[in-house]
């Protein structure tokens, strides 16, 4: 018999004999039904219902360790929560059993909790996880730190990655990076994961405002270093994609002030740059998203002010059943098509679109063209249909011009999309964050504002490349399913 077969009959080995195997299905772990009265205020139709009940069983069969509300990683904090400062500890799980996540092999995970802060300043607790590489890029004995910023994955408390299956972006961003020899702590930004504030009261995710989760990104890596001093290196790296990549760029901007130690540059991929302008020319779905955060800055608004009774409806029933991407997309396309931009039924108000708000909003949230401690590299794809490269490449410009002294590469990826940039450029990264840690390369020169575009070289032509995911990492049941 081939050796290359021994293996996989070895773990087909462990099924007990006589089991009746079954389909593993994508909602194998959850009965969520929307009630009558959750039903009702939409008038939901009964394939809509159905559609958001399948979407919220996968959502919730992808859940790793429960439900962050009955995990008591999460919701049970310390005294000094309250005031421990930024960037301190407050919670260390060493060891976190990866049995039931489904993580690159020879990779380990630990999660703390570490207090960051929001847009304006206030202290709050955040939850992260710690993925930790089997050899160190470099052969020390600390591994080489980076503070990974995922992209949007909700805007609830249950939408956090570190209680996820795959840490929600697995070989995107967080997998390879640890595989690569990189120790990766991976924030779930304040809001997502760690539910309440010590008094109880709730934590509001503050979707849109990139200098807050600039913050949440920069006191990640100083608490992991806290947390393991002699594990992770004292330097690092921030990096990120989408939201991440806004918050990877802000938290550029907010080192200029915070000065946190260690601090070596950013990465942004695919970069929401400024979120209210995205909003509003790209998808009027984020501002439903983004809402509850504008009341957080501007309390004086009422929610009724930023979107419609239907807009209103929607989002408390997205809060009831703490809905992530897939049941909040699934949702939406119900309620208004496909088109996020001309919808069907608006969920948001055009009078707070042309309000003097929506621009204080602007400016308070907006990464690029302020000043930022680089080096900066910002990857975007010409073929990403959710960010526009030209929106990218607009505030490139606005910094480069203004900050010109600054040290930003802007790297122009032929054909890629909005996830597959940061797989087209695993090379240009994975260089450029070794230049970081061995103190080398072109980026030590200051003043320094240059674009790369590529792409020509692939040894195909572009259109016959893998375009987008299609694929998702589901957690195994049966051995037969590994084999």
């Amino acid at each position: 018999m081939s050796s290359t077969l021994l293996l996989p009959l070895g773990s087909l080995a462990s099924i007990v004999s006589g089991k009746l195997l079954k389909p593993q299905t994508n909602t194998f772990n959850s009965n969520f039904t929307l009630t009558d009265e959750q039903i009702a205020p939409l008038n939901l139709s009964s394939s809509a219902a159905n559609n958001i009940n399948v979407a919220a069983q996968f959502e919730r069969s992808n859940w790793a360790t429960g439900s962050v509300f009955g995990d008591p990683f999460y919701t049970h904090l310390p005294p000094n929560a309250t005031s421990a400062a930024a960037g301190s500890v407050l919670k260390v799980q060493e060891f976190t059993n990866t049995s039931s996540y489904t993580l690159a092999p020879t990779l380990a995970l630990s999660r703390i909790v570490y207090q960051s802060k929001t847009l304006n300043g206030t202290l709050v607790p955040v939850s992260a996880y710690i993925l930790w590489p089997y050899m160190p890029r470099g052969g020390g004995l600390f591994a080489p730190l980076v503070s990974w910023g995922h992209g949007t994955t909700g805007i609830y408390a249950e939408c956090a990655p570190s209680h996820v299956h795959s840490l929600s972006f697995h070989f995107s961003g967080p997998y390879s990076l640890a595989l690569a020899g990189y120790a990766v702590v991976g924030t779930d930004y304040s809001g997502l994961g760690v539910p309440f504030y010590p008094d109880g009261k709730n934590i509001t995710h503050e979707y849109g405002a990139s200098p807050a989760a600039g913050n949440d990104l920069l006191y990640a890596a100083q608490a992991a270093h806290a947390a393991f001093p002699h594990r992770v290196s004292h330097y690092f790296v921030v990096m990120g994609h989408s939201q991440g990549g806004a918050a990877a760029w802000a938290a550029a901007q907010q080192q200029v002030e915070a000065k946190v130690p260690g601090f070596m540059g950013s990465i942004a991929a695919a970069p929401v740059t400024n979120s209210f302008e995205f909003f509003t020319t790209q998808s009027k779905i984020g501002l439903v998203q983004a809402a509850q955060a504008i009341r957080l800055v501007f309390p004086e608004i009422p929610i009724s002010s930023i979107l419609t009774d239907v807009g209103e409806k929607f989002v408390d029933l997205m809060g009831i059943i703490q809905s992530c991407n897939s049941v909040f997309a699934t949702a939406a396309v119900e309620l208004a098509g496909t088109d996020f931009l001309h919808p069907k039924v608006n969920l948001t108000r055009d009078e707070f679109v042309n309000s003097h708000y929506s621009k204080l909003w602007a400016d308070l949230t907006v990464a690029g063209g302020k000043d930022f401690q680089g080096p900066m590299l910002v990857l975007q794809g010409t073929a990403d249909h959710i960010l526009p490269e030209t929106l990218t490449a607009k505030y490139v410009n606005k910094t480069c011009e203004k900050y010109p002294q600054n040290e930003l590469q802007y790297v122009k990826v032929n054909s890629a999309g909005h996830v597959s940039v940061v797989y087209a450029t695993q090379q240009i990264w994975l260089e450029w964050l070794d230049q970081r840690f061995s103190k080398r390369g072109p980026f030590h020169r200051k003043g320094t504002c240059s674009q790369l575009e590529v792409g020509s070289t692939a040894p195909r032509p572009l259109e016959e490349y893998q375009g987008e995911p299609n694929y998702f990492l589901e957690y195994s049941l049966d051995s037969y399913q590994v084999a």
